[in-house]
């Protein structure tokens, strides 16, 4: 048949840059800095050395003020 035409062309990990409308995903290949555009259902997460950080903060209650109507 024809060698290496099922092969994947690109491996990762990559970086996520920009998630456009319609499931388009552009990443950016960390080696090379170079950037193209792939199906985001393609794409599977990479959690390798992944911190996760909790933190949290308090939440204060808004102030409402009242309109004036004139």
């Amino acid at each position: 048949m024809f060698p290496g035409k099922l092969r994947s062309k690109w491996t990762g990990p990559f970086i996520v840059k920009v998630i456009y409308p319609y499931g388009g995903v552009e990443i950016e290949n960390r080696e090379n800095g170079k950037t193209f555009i792939v199906n985001g259902q393609r794409l599977k997460p990479f959690l390798e050395n992944f911190n996760r950080q909790e933190s949290s903060e308090e939440l204060i209650d808004p102030l409402y003020q009242d309109v004036p109507s004139e």
